[in-house]
């Protein structure tokens, strides 16, 4: 028993640091396309910030399906964290992250992209939520329960 409620402490801080990765990567991206559109950075800024955060959020999002798949059909929320990791990928392996320094300018091109990012930040922070609700749960059962070798 003591097992199964340090494990379930462990995960929950594990998702919840994924999570907070997750929405600190993307906001970070949506500051960089908000910065190109005002004219506060230029190309070759943008692009910079743009390859670093997505790595930054893709690393996370890793982190996130390695502490979700456990859980795969036992909790209601992997199938979802999956799917969109997978849609991510995906998005990822086709190219359709990239953006052309000649092409970071046009207000079609970045808009796409705010769009993205802004339906990712949508979900990652639902998610969030309900991680921080879990981990405050788990850390209120160690609380509340102790852990005990004779449980």
């Amino acid at each position: 028993m003591v097992f199964f409620t340090v494990f379930a402490t462990i995960d929950s801080l594990t998702l919840l640091l994924a999570m907070t990765g997750m929405v600190g990567g993307s906001l970070g991206t949506l500051k960089a396309i908000a910065d190109l559109e005002h004219d506060l950075l230029n190309s070759t800024e943008f692009l910079s910030q743009m390859r670093l955060l997505l790595k930054v959020e893709h690393g996370f999002i890793l982190l996130n399906i390695a502490a979700c798949t456990p859980f795969l059909f036992n909790w209601w929320m992997a199938p979802p964290q999956a799917l969109f990791a997978f849609f991510k990928f995906v998005r990822l392996l086709l190219g359709w992250h990239k953006i052309e320094e000649k092409e970071a300018f046009k207000k079609n091109v970045y808009l796409h992209h705010r769009t993205v990012h802004t339906l990712s930040l949508f979900f990652y922070l639902i998610s969030w939520f309900i991680y921080f609700a879990r981990s405050v749960t788990a850390i209120m059962d160690i609380h509340i329960h102790g852990i005990s070798p004779y449980d």
